[in-house]
């Protein structure tokens, strides 16, 4: 490979790379801290808006919503920190709340599991409010995906002067007539 392509190409190798990287530290970080979420009991006060019951389900880590029963919903809690508990528990929309413990602001460890799990990007209120951790695997695909077709590009250029090396060729694409050829019933255009 010539020097100027290898330079040109090194970019998207080392950003590939660090995607790869980057994916692989977020899968590990998934896989060892992953466990079943808890179940908690929530009764919103009568006149709670759906944006302002969404917003709260998102910034506090309520998911997996079920067993509507009025105004009482049972969710998976994935972010179990206290503070997260204390702030929750403090909100006005919240009527009434179960399996979680409003003096120690933990969950009870005999709560039963909910249908899903939690890991340690769910105890990140911003980042999954936001959806940080979708958008960081989807460039990080990206990345790795424009690495590949530029390396399947630079391959099939090799391979095209490799076959007009071996044809005797100085390239390998068509090259246009000089002059236009006559026809064979001897007339010129």
């Amino acid at each position: 490979m010539p020097a100027a392509a290898r330079s040109r190409s090194a970019p998207s190798r080392a950003a590939a790379r660090l995607a790869a990287v980057l994916l692989a530290v977020l899968g590990a970080a998934y896989y060892f801290t992953w466990e079943p979420a808890p179940v908690v009991g929530i009764r919103w006060r009568e006149g709670t808006t759906l944006e302002r019951r969404a917003y709260v389900e998102r910034w506090f880590g309520l998911a997996r919503a079920r067993d509507h029963a009025g105004r009482a919903v049972t969710y998976d809690l994935v972010d179990t920190r206290p503070a997260n508990i204390r702030e929750l528990l403090e909100q006005p929309e919240l009527e009434t709340v179960g399996y979680m413990d409003g003096v120690t602001f933990t969950v009870p460890a005999d709560a039963p599991y909910g249908r899903g799990g939690m890991w340690i990007g769910d105890r990140l209120p911003e980042a999954r409010a936001n959806r940080v951790v979708p958008v960081i695997v989807a460039v990080c695909a990206l990345v790795i995906a424009y690495a590949v077709v530029r390396q399947i590009a630079a391959r099939r250029r090799r391979t095209l002067r490799l076959l007009a090396f071996l044809v005797g060729t100085r390239r390998p694409r068509f090259q246009r007539a000089a002059a236009p050829l006559a026809d064979s019933s001897g007339e010129q255009p």
